[in-house]
């Protein structure tokens, strides 16, 4: 089954100045959709921001702001987590396990729209009789009949 997942970097919060250094990035906000591409389709979406510590910010090794792209900023998010591509990312792999997880549930239980209905069924006659009780009448023998 084949997921696909797309990885926006959205914007990017930055400092006007840090010690010596200007326009420093500082967070990033990220969102991820992924949808699988066959039947059952699914998607989900996730999102959120990620800062990055400027404590220790090296001087040598800093990107000026104009000089920044994306791949410099995916680099930094894939660093920060102690992976090497996108899809061990974990908003990515966040994604695509979900859908991978209502895929599995899915193969457990299934539900198949049918479109069946049903219509009334032609008028049929219907006869009512009606019933009358008769009040119960008990018979009593003539020697149990007390006499005044």
């Amino acid at each position: 089954m084949a997921i696909t997942y797309n990885l926006n970097i959205g914007s990017l919060k930055r400092k006007l100045s840090v010690d010596d250094l200007e326009n420093v990035i500082i967070e990033v906000s990220i969102g991820v959709s992924a949808q699988s591409q066959e039947y059952p389709q699914f998607s989900y979406s996730c999102g959120g921001n990620i800062s990055f510590d400027i404590s220790e910010i090296d001087a040598d090794s800093f990107v000026p702001f104009e000089e920044v792209t994306k791949e410099t900023v995916l680099g930094w998010l894939l660093a920060k987590e102690g992976v090497e591509s996108v899809d061990e990312f974990s908003y990515v792999k966040a994604s695509v396990d979900n859908i991978q997880a209502r895929i599995d549930e899915l193969q457990v239980e299934d539900s198949v729209s049918v479109g069946w209905s049903v219509t009334n069924a032609p008028e049929l006659e219907v006869v009512v009789e009606e019933v009358v009780a008769e009040p119960a009448v008990e018979e009593v023998p003539q020697e149990d009949i007390l006499e005044p």
